[in-house]
């Protein structure tokens, strides 16, 4: 990944390199999704391939519960929580609780 970001500086004028890079940043948060939903799919693969969360987390220095969320595509458990509770009716707890 270094390498490919890495190459965007490599024979060019400084112009199109900042054409280049705009356009990365364009299109920046589709492609972190689509990477984030890769992964997500990999995860949830290995687990059902007979890997544990623990084993998965291991792999990329997470924890258990963590490499859980990512296979289960739980980007932030608590407020996701939240917002499926307030979407059913159900209160939210209030934090500490």
């Amino acid at each position: 990944m270094r390498a490919a970001i890495a190459a965007l500086f490599e024979e060019d004028t400084p112009e199109e390199r900042f054409i280049r890079l705009t356009r990365l940043l364009t299109d920046w948060p589709e492609l972190h999704a689509q990477v984030r939903q890769m992964r997500q799919a990999t995860g949830d693969d290995l687990h059902d391939n007979g890997m544990t969360y623990k084993e998965i987390g291991a792999l990329i220095d997470v924890t258990e519960g963590r490499a859980r969320h990512i296979a289960k595509g739980i980007v932030r458990p608590v407020r996701d929580n939240a917002k499926a509770k307030r979407k059913s009716g159900e209160k939210p707890e209030a934090a500490g609780e």
